[in-house]
């Protein structure tokens, strides 16, 4: 083997390890279970949130409730996998105040479909060219799907959680909550 080869090898082998080490670091801890900052529930609060049919809400409409909300894509096959999890948690835990969203990164049509296909039973925003901003306010450093935080009534962050949900888990931070 020639030195440039081996000079090269070694270089890439070193960047390869620095991107892990950097992907790795910000990646949010999925056990983070720190309250967000008062100014970060004021923010959330204000949020604006287009459904379907283009209709404007916030996350402050729903005053009072624990909110799921989780951010996926009719394309993204472990957000297909969730979704009947958080239709029977948006189901059988309305009674306790708890309300599931979904945002939606992708486009109505498309999200639509799929909300029919499945029937979903809660709300469903679609992201648009705010994707961005609700990723960076929600905590989803990476912009992984899917991508769930759970706000306690005062609509501070209290869970966050890249990748799949299992019902367990899910359950496990709403029981504590309650």
């Amino acid at each position: 083997m020639n030195r440039n080869f081996l000079w090269l090898t070694a270089i890439g082998l070193v960047s390869m390890l620095a991107g892990v080490l950097l992907f790795n670091q910000l990646q949010p801890d999925p056990q983070n279970k720190t309250s967000a900052t008062a100014e970060t529930a004021v923010a959330l609060h204000s949020i604006p949130l287009f459904d379907l049919s283009g209709q404007q809400s916030t996350i402050g409409d729903w005053k009072a409730n624990i909110l799921i909300v989780n951010f996926w894509a009719p394309w993204c096959a472990p957000c297909r996998r969730e979704v009947p999890t958080l239709i029977k948690f948006h189901q059988d835990y309305a009674q306790r105040g708890v309300r599931v969203l979904g945002i939606a990164f992708d486009n109505e049509p498309q999200v639509s479909r799929f909300a029919a296909d499945y029937q979903i039973n809660y709300p469903m925003f679609l992201a648009g060219n705010r994707a961005a901003m609700y990723n960076a306010a929600f905590g989803n450093q990476s912009g992984s799907l899917p991508f769930t935080a759970l706000l306690d009534q005062n609509h501070r962050i209290l869970f966050q959680h890249n990748g799949e949900l299992t019902a367990s888990q899910l359950r496990e931070q709403l029981e504590a909550l309650l």
